[in-house]
């Protein structure tokens, strides 16, 4: 008997010791499987339900003019869809009242769709209601309901019919569309730019080249698919908040870059050739641009619209306006002087005759003058290219590169300017070094503004140099970027060049631009000579390589059947005095006649005269300055002005076709 008890508790006592073994090796398995299992993940995706990342877009920041005025805002709009299988499955279900309860819920349709009719009216109450049942006996879940509506038109959908019943109830469902508004139209749309659903960006203007601080910050949570097949949120899952982008303060004003529009407008369908041009006007002692206005004209309709930003990405040879360079390298080197009498010579560069021919306006000041000699202020007053070829090569020709490189102090080289929106076209000037790419013609052709290929921009900034004695501001667009009342980063206006020449000759060169306009032979006195604020400028027409879109095979050529291409500019700065604003118009043409050229002094000039006159009834600070420099006219002006009237009139009869 005891060794019977003795054999049976070997036998507890090794089945205990098995159950013990296995408890560890469970334990020791479980701490494995705690602290190192890897489940396989071939394996892993099949006992688990499928997750999701849902981004969560954030709102766009604003874009606003300097006073805050709202020009690029993001506001949410609906697009209303309908599941018109909402209860019909429990109704079916309830055998008692499931039929009464289905007959007033399609009472409750056939009312919705009477308020739907009225409120879109875009199709008839029946059309709806048919909608709604045929999707109600089809099951289908995500009906579209109208068009896309705003806020307030969202909330009145809300309070109709099935639509103020919970979801699962009255089937509502909405789609939240963000999307970009603009208050003030096409006002500065090409250099606010465009943006699709705050995601696609196309780098053009504003919108473009600050997508970064404007779009915001995304945010995000994780979804699951549970064994209903519906999707819902995996709270143990991370998720953020969106976080709204930052608001981008400009320094348009909103008011002068409508009266900029509004004036480039009226002048350009002055003439249908014109096929598109630019206003740049910046403000003289920061560089803040307060209006840029592009507009090109449509083919078919003739529309002039906001679609290439020609102040921007537009380089061509400039024409007339270039010679303000010549002269200010010339004064600055002390080879000459303003009142300096240079030979007229007939109107012909001795050696280039035959390449260059005669500068009319010269021939026609010696008939008036019975002079043999002009001075160099007057030769810029009637824009003379002999003038300005035979000064460059005087006094240049044996070292070509010193002239060059006063054009690249000017900031009219090549070297890249960074500018607040993308595709700013760099400058191109010929290099005498080069001896390739370099003729003995290829000075005084720069001199007076061919061979070399500027911006609007680029000749803007030049001028507001002058304008600003000297000192060469960096043309700016925005201000601040900003949240809240909080300001995250702040722009100052930047200077690109603390002196490009000494004030006398800043001073000397605003003097002889306000002769272009205040002389009556002068080439801007016709627009500006009774203009509301004393203006200073210059007036510039150059003949254009014909664009590919009308040169035949695309070949760059100057002229196709006779006609030629021309881009007019006048660019300039008012008041003359104490210049608060300085400002470029420059239009450019389809191929036309010779007879049918558009110059500076033309167009563009008119269109700068518009805003001049406008700005003056604006800024009652511009009519107290005039009351303080007014002059009142003595009889000897009177009579000077009228001598001045009759050579205008003579002039003008014999103007030729070249500024």
């Amino acid at each position: 008997m005891e060794e019977k008890n003795t054999k049976t508790a070997r036998k507890v006592y090794i089945i205990y010791l098995l159950y013990l073994i296995a408890g560890v090796v469970l334990l020791l398995r479980l701490i494995q499987i705690q602290l190192t299992y890897e489940p396989n993940p071939k394996l892993n995706k099949y006992f688990h339900p499928k997750i999701r990342k849902e981004i969560l877009n954030p709102d766009r920041g604003a874009i606003l003019s300097h006073d805050g005025r709202l020009l690029a805002m993001s506001l949410p709009f609906y697009q209303v869809y309908m599941d018109c299988t909402v209860m019909k499955g429990s109704y079916a279900e309830d055998k008692k009242n499931g039929a009464q309860k289905e007959a007033l819920w399609m009472s409750k349709a056939d009312t919705l769709s009477r308020e739907l009719a009225a409120l879109y009216g875009d199709h008839s109450a029946k059309w709806y209601y048919e909608l709604i049942k045929n999707g109600r006996e089809n099951g289908r879940q995500y009906v579209k309901i109208g068009h896309i509506i705003d806020y307030d038109t969202r909330k009145k959908v809300k309070s109709f019919h099935l639509f103020n019943e919970p979801s699962n109830k009255g089937g509502y469902i909405e789609e939240v569309i963000d999307t970009r508004q603009y208050p003030y139209g096409s006002l500065a749309r090409r250099t606010i730019g465009y943006v699709k659903n705050n995601r696609e960006s196309n780098n053009i203007g504003l919108e473009g080249k600050f997508d970064y601080w404007l779009h915001g910050t995304d945010g995000y949570f994780w979804t699951k698919i549970t064994d209903g097949n519906k999707k819902i949120q995996d709270f143990d899952s991370t998720s953020r908040a969106p976080m709204r982008g930052y608001d981008l303060r400009t320094t348009i004003n909103i008011d002068i870059q409508d009266i900029a529009d509004k004036a480039m407008r009226n002048s350009m369908n002055l003439n249908p050739n014109i096929y598109g041009g630019c206003m740049v006007i910046m403000e003289v002692e920061t560089g803040a641009i307060r209006a840029m206005v592009n507009l090109l004209r449509d083919d078919k309709t003739g529309h002039l619209g906001e679609s290439i930003n020609f102040a921007v990405t537009k380089a061509g040879e400039p024409g007339s306006v270039f010679k303000s360079t010549t002269l200010m390298s010339l004064l600055e080197d002390g080879f000459v002087t303003i009142d300096q009498e240079i030979p007229n010579n007939g109107g012909q560069v001795p050696g280039y005759e035959k390449r260059f021919g005669v500068d009319r306006y010269i021939t026609n000041y010696e008939r008036r003058s019975d002079k043999k000699t002009i001075p160099i202020r007057h030769a810029l007053e009637i824009s003379s290219n002999y003038a300005f070829r035979y000064l460059a090569l005087k006094y240049y020709g044996s070292e070509p590169k010193k002239m060059i490189e006063k054009l690249y102090r000017y900031k009219l080289g090549d070297e890249p300017m960074v500018f607040d929106i993308g595709g700013l076209a760099s400058p191109v000037l010929p290099n005498p070094e080069n001896k390739k790419y370099w003729s003995d013609t290829d000075l005084p052709s720069v001199a007076i503004g061919y061979t070399v290929k500027e911006t609007p921009l680029h000749i803007l900034t030049f001028y507001n140099a002058i304008a600003n004695g000297g000192r060469m501001m960096k043309p700016y667009l925005v201000e601040s970027i900003e949240r809240g009342v909080t300001v995250e980063k702040q722009f100052y206006p930047t200077v690109l060049n603390g002196s490009i020449c000494s004030r006398r000759v800043a001073d000397t060169l605003r003097s002889a631009l306000r002769g272009v306009v205040a002389n009556p032979r002068g080439t801007g006195h016709n627009v500006f000579f009774d203009a509301k604020l004393p203006v200073a400028g210059k007036t510039g027409t150059a003949q254009m390589v014909i664009e590919k879109k009308f040169a035949p095979g695309g070949k760059p050529v100057r002229e196709v059947n006779g006609k030629r291409q021309y881009q007019a500019t006048f660019v300039g700065f008012f008041p003359y005095d104490k210049p608060k604003y300085s400002i470029i118009s420059t239009m450019y043409t389809v191929p036309v006649a010779v007879s049918d050229a558009v110059y500076g002094g033309n167009n563009p000039a008119r269109a700068i005269r518009e805003v001049v006159d406008r700005l003056y009834a604006m800024d009652p600070t511009f009519r107290s300055e005039v009351r303080k420099t007014g002059h009142v006219p003595t009889l000897e002006d009177i009579k000077q002005a009228d001598t001045l009237a009759i050579t205008k009139q003579i002039d003008e009869n014999d103007r030729g076709n070249t500024e």
